[in-house]
Formats: C-alpha cells, structure tokens, sequence
C-alpha cells in the first residue's frame, strides 16, 4: 500500500502571506481621543472632503428649503386666495408685517439645517450624523438642562435690564396669540438649526483642516462668526458685533464641552425672550434683524456682557461635572484570517492483484 503523501506548502506570494478575504473599512471615526472640531480626522479623512462638503450642503438645502412654501401654499388653497403665487411670496419675504403662517415658514427655512448639516458630512465623511450634535454621539439631554437652568437667569436679567431703557410701543400684534404658541413649539428647533449649521457644520468641517486644534478653533470662529453675523443681512457695525457675540460664545462652549447643547441652549433661550418681549410689549416688526437694522454701543456692551457671563458659567459647571469634551477611541476591525488548517489523516488504496 502506498499513502499519500501530505499537502506541499502552497504557493508563495510575493511580500508575505495574502490574508483571507477583503481587508475591513476603516472607521470614519478618528482611532484616539479627539476634540469636537476634529472629529472628522479619522482613517478615512482626505484633504478635499471638507471641499466636496460644501457643494453638496448647499444643495441640500436648496432643496429642502422648498418645505418652507408649504404653510402658505396649504392656507393660501385652504382659503381661496385669488394670487396664490403672490401670496406665497409676499408671506415668504415680509418680514416687517409677519404673521403667523410666515412666520411658520421662516422658522421652516432654519430647521432644516439641521438635516441639511447632517446628511452632507455623513454622505462625503461617513461621520455618523448623531456626532455632529456631540462627540459622545447624540444630544447630552442632562447637561442642555443644566445649561438651561445656568443661562435663563442671565439672560432673564439681560432682557429686563433692556427693558429699563423703555418699553417697547405698539402693543401686541394681530394674532399675537398663535405666535407665541409658535415662538414655544418652534424657536428652540430654529436655534438649533442654525448651531447645527454655523457651529456645527462649520467647526466640524472645515476645523478637519487644521491638524493642531487651537489654530483650528481660531480659524473656525473666525469664519462662523463672519458667516453668521453677515447671514443676517445687516451692515451696522454694531449690529453684526452684537450677532457675533453669539457666535462667538457658541463656538467656545463648543470647544470646551465637546458638543453643541450649550450653544443651542444660549441661542434659543435669547431668540424665545426676544420673541416673547417683542409680541407681548410690542414692537414684533422690529425683532428680526434686516438691512435696515442699527444698533448702538450700549446694546453691543450690553451683549457682550451677558455672553460673556452665560459662558463662563457654562465653562465652570462642565469642569464641575466632569464634562467630557474627547471623543471616544474608535476600534480599527481586525484583518480577517485564514481558516484553521483541518487535521490530515493518510489514506491507503489496497493492492489490487495483478
């Protein structure tokens, strides 16, 4: 009887063994602890993706821009408007005579930042878009209640000290009561369209850049608070000092709490005061910063004051909570191997006669 002989060692490729199947994606995530504004450095980070990101965001939000014509598209039929066109148009762009389906719409045009953010770093990063919100990967819910709780009374103080310069004239607008019903349900979702987006997006994408995060932060509020200021249409210097006061704050709260719930708290609580003091006292034409807008000085110290109060009291209570601002570690997937080798057993053949 004659065995076989066992297998011979298989063929030799050149630069080492070929490991078994396909290698693993990369995380999108970076593999060590990163800050809020580098979060999109990770192994599948390429120089030209902020670039590709920005094309991409603005169609977006051309896009879903549209659901902001739906309000007075569906009341404009509901009551039988003679020139839809013109009155779609009209409630779109009349900020100074606002009622509440326009201002349904406006509020509609800012909310869907917050898709519009998220889908253009996931789609051209991979970035999950829950990360955009914070570097733990969602909405920290107990710490924007802390904040809630940190910032109202300042600001609370920063519009009744407002008001002792003169109440506002006028009285109340038409239908004053379903816009405060919309400054309640809709203005914390405006807020945080526009920190999704002037924040958020901002610091996220274009903060990938810079590989030292300081000149990151540096650059990044530089240009959201440029953009944001400038968004607003006003060409007042002290108009644009008092937006970008804002931007400022929410920029560094950012930074130092790894995630955008204190900037969004500080926006929203300032925009639903100002909306509320505005409906109720009067004076609901003026609210909405235009290209006509000025301001003075003492509005601008006065800003500069409560914002900068609100955030040293956010930078304390994170350092007392401990609040994380690294991101966690991502894991890089392990090669797949090769199949263990199966035990070999010899095999006979029986002699046949001859």
């Amino acid at each position: 009887m004659q065995p076989y002989g066992p297998p011979g060692p298989g063929p030799v490729f050149p630069g080492g063994p070929v490991p078994w199947g396909a290698p693993p994606r990369p995380p999108a995530l970076p593999t060590e602890p990163r800050r809020y504004t580098q979060l999109l450095r990770g192994p599948r980070y390429r120089w030209w993706k902020p670039l590709l990101t920005i094309p991409l965001a603005l169609g977006l939000y051309l896009v879903s821009s549209l659901l902001s014509a739906v309000p007075p598209v569906v009341v404009g039929l509901a009551t039988g408007v003679p020139d839809l066109v013109g009155y779609t148009f009209r409630t779109l762009t009349d900020v100074d005579d606002l009622q509440p389906v326009g201002f349904i719409a406006l509020n509609l045009s800012l909310v869907v930042l917050i898709p519009t953010a998220m889908l253009s770093i996931w789609i051209v990063h991979g970035v999950r878009p829950r990360f955009l919100a914070s570097v733990t990967g969602g909405i920290r819910w107990r710490w924007m209640l802390r904040c809630l709780v940190i910032v109202l009374p300042v600001w609370l103080v920063y519009m009744g000290g407002s008001l002792l310069f003169g109440l506002p004239t006028g009285g109340p607008p038409p239908h004053w009561g379903w816009l405060l019903l919309i400054v309640v349900v809709m203005t914390p979702f405006q807020a945080a369209g526009e920190e999704f987006f002037f924040r958020g997006w901002i610091m996220q994408n274009l903060g990938a850049w810079f590989s030292r995060p300081v000149v990151g932060l540096v650059v990044v509020t530089a240009v959201s608070t440029v953009a944001f200021s400038a968004a607003h249409g006003s060409p007042d210097i002290w108009v644009l000092g008092s937006i970008g006061c804002l931007a400022v704050a929410g920029c560094l709260a950012t930074w130092r709490t790894g995630g955008l719930e204190a900037a969004i708290t500080m926006h929203a609580v300032n925009n639903i005061l100002v909306f509320v003091v505005t409906i109720t006292f009067g004076g609901w034409q003026d609210a909405f910063v235009g290209s006509d807008t000025k301001g003075t000085v003492v509005e601008f110290l006065l800003s500069v004051a409560v914002h900068g109060v609100g955030l040293a009291l956010i930078w304390w209570q994170a350092g007392k909570v401990g609040l994380s601002y690294l991101s966690r570690p991502s894991t890089v997937p392990a090669l797949p191997s090769a199949p263990p080798p199966q035990s070999w057993t010899p095999v006979t053949q029986p002699d046949h006669a001859g």
